[in-house]
């Protein structure tokens, strides 16, 4: 942004006729409410000739916006009006006969029908350059894009934003060092020391007016929540400048844990002379989530997505197993029965590195005849605890029926629109050997995959895992043998363009749409 001087030379000087004498006492209306605002307010009180006859600031139910404070201290009650929209006020500030009105942090657009009142027109302030940087949050926006340099404007209002004749201007440097509130104590002392140069050449009709060329104007949009998330694929310095901007009195930057819990970030500073590892989990890492498995029971977490929730818990997640049952008892007398199945499963989350097993004791192979209410409320009170970002259950289509509904009963308790299923970012369902190869080959029985994860890496982890099983793994030609597992995890990866893979159906993939760049 260029010096003073330079702004004028920019701009047409032009003489402004005296609308009314010198040495007269004005009736001045004050709008705004910004903390700026108090220190010209009380200017105005403090100058023989003004007649502050009305302080219009808006209410507290509609003031949204940090940095606002009550002007009930400072101004008379009489005098004081507190007002949601200000154009409901015409005929109010209309009777109250003005001669001039300073607006200053005040968000709402002062209407025409006001602007048109007072005989000495209206003086607003701006936090930036004119004609440099007009519109919303010009202050925030310098500090986020690196500006060392900005300064105040003292300008008269018209119908459009921040267009009309300028009076003068303050510069004034951002330090590396500032934050939100040191940017904002330099423009309120710029602010005040354009109003005491100028005060008595407004009043007089004297003060100067230059005119803005539009060729020099650039327009900052109006930021929302959204736009003071961190965006960690930046550059260092510009996810520092974004956090000193938001700084209080405004509401701070933000990130999010990985259960979507929002992160507020009051300080920072960029540390090159550091000398750290590198980081130890990638950005954006797909691996890196907080992982919910869903299953009917013990083993088929390890059969059907074991390597990839070891691949999570590898990346740092926090990964959950959550089992409904053991279904030890409803074997059949010819099966191999397994006293210490949930042993052995806590023996194969260790394997994995996952984090945790929860298990229920609903019936085995009978989860159809429950109150499916039951089930989902189980599932529902699993993901209200943990929040996870990523869901794996059964597929669908499985010849085990109490795959079927796990596969119904997780579905329902996270349907996007519900509270339950509102972090869940991903859902995908796994083939379980010996279900999901067993169903028909038909219509909705088929397992047809369409994302798929390399476990190469992994792959002696899920084999350490399968064999804290003993029970559960069958030699010869049935599905649950370890060389029917790596010849199915080999054609998967013959799938993909992976050595060994493990194979899933996405129900349902959902990606939160970034913050809209910035619009001139």
């Amino acid at each position: 942004m260029a010096q003073d001087g330079n702004v004028k030379n920019q701009l047409t000087e032009y003489e402004l006729p005296h609308a009314i004498g010198a040495a007269s006492v004005r009736r001045v209306v004050f709008i705004g409410g910004l903390n700026d605002g108090r220190r010209v307010v009380t200017e105005l009180q403090n100058h023989p000739r003004v007649e502050l006859v009305g302080v219009f600031v808006l209410h507290e139910k509609v003031d949204h916006v940090l940095g606002f404070c009550s002007f009930d201290d400072l101004v008379a009650p009489s005098v004081l009006r507190k007002v949601e929209n200000i154009k409901h006020h015409v005929d109010e500030i209309r009777l109250l006969r003005p001669d001039i009105i300073f607006v200053i942090g005040f968000s709402q657009i002062i209407p025409q029908s006001i602007l048109d009142i007072p005989k000495l027109g209206a003086i607003g302030f701006h936090s930036a350059l004119l004609p440099g940087h007009r519109g919303c949050s010009p202050l925030i926006w310098a500090m986020i894009d690196g500006i060392k340099e900005t300064g105040v404007t003292m300008f008269y209002l018209d119908d459009g934003v921040d267009t009309a004749d300028i009076l003068d201007s303050r510069q004034f440097s951002i330090d590396d060092c500032d934050y939100s509130a040191d940017v904002l104590r330099k423009a309120d002392e710029a602010t005040v020391s354009l109003l005491r140069n100028h005060l008595d050449g407004v009043l007089d009709g004297t003060a100067p007016r230059l005119v803005q060329r539009d060729t020099q104007s650039v327009y900052t949009h109006k930021r929302g929540p959204a736009d003071g998330e961190i965006d960690w694929t930046k550059p260092a310095n510009e996810v520092v400048n974004l956090i000193r901007a938001l700084a209080p009195p405004y509401p701070l930057a933000h990130t999010f844990g990985g259960d979507g819990v929002p992160i507020l970030i009051e300080k920072a500073r960029a540390a090159p002379e550091l000398h750290l590892p590198p980081p130890r989990y990638p950005q954006q890492d797909p691996l890196r989530q907080k992982v919910l498995c869903i299953v009917a029971h013990p083993d088929d977490e390890t059969l059907g997505v074991g390597g990839t929730l070891a691949l999570h818990a590898a990346a740092g997640s926090e990964v959950t197993v959550l089992i409904l049952s053991e279904a030890e008892t409803e074997k059949l007398d010819s099966t191999p029965h397994c006293p210490n199945r949930r042993e052995c499963a806590l023996r194969a989350a260790k394997a994995m590195g996952l984090s945790e097993v929860l298990f229920e004791d609903f019936p085995g192979q009978r989860l159809d005849t429950l109150p499916f209410i039951e089930l989902i409320k189980v599932v529902e009170e699993t993901i209200e605890r943990y929040r996870p970002t990523v869901i794996y259950t059964h597929h669908r289509g499985d010849a085990n029926t109490d795959h079927q509904v796990v596969f119904k009963a997780t579905y329902a308790a996270c349907r996007p629109m519900t509270p339950f299923g509102s972090t869940v970012q991903r859902f995908l369902t796994f083939e379980t050997p010996s279900s999901t190869d067993q169903a028909p080959q038909i219509g909705d029985y088929v397992f047809n995959p369409t994302t798929f994860v390399d476990i190469e890496p992994v792959w002696q982890k899920k084999l350490e895992a399968l064999r804290c099983y003993p029970t559960e793994m069958i030699g010869g030609k049935h599905p649950r043998s370890f060389e029917y597992i790596e010849a199915l995890a080999r054609v998967r990866g013959g799938y993909s363009g992976y050595l060994l893979a493990e194979a899933f159906v996405s129900v349902r993939e959902r990606l939160s749409r970034p913050a809209f760049s910035r619009q001139q």
